[in-house]
């Protein structure tokens, strides 16, 4: 019997979560950087937004410290989160572009 109460749940959160990751606008920029061929100078831009989200994440935090509402606790967390997939895509995307550089410079041999 708590199997079909759970059904409706599991099949509501998977609906939600697939339309997360269509819309969310970190989502949408990982998918555009990943489809696209890898420049170091994008890489270096992303590196520049991860760290303008942390600075925000630790502001937001200082304001939520001198005493403004808990739930923007999950705003920061959620800067956070974003700051860590935007460093793993630098990290991605100088891998790629350097994988590249090399196949460039067998070809031209």
């Amino acid at each position: 019997m708590l199997i079909l109460l759970a059904i409706p749940v599991v099949l509501a959160v998977a609906f939600l979560h697939r339309w997360i990751q269509a819309i969310a606008p970190s989502n949408m920029l990982v998918r555009h950087v990943r489809r696209s061929r890898p420049k170091v100078r994008r890489a270096i831009g992303l590196a520049m937004l991860s760290l303008a989200l942390i600075a925000l994440a630790h502001a937001l935090e200082r304001i939520i410290e001198a005493g403004s509402a808990e739930w923007l606790n999950l705003l920061v967390f959620l800067l956070l989160w974003d700051a860590i997939k935007m460093g793993v895509l630098v990290v991605s995307d100088c891998l790629r572009s350097l994988a590249r550089w090399g196949q460039v410079r067998v070809l031209a041999r």
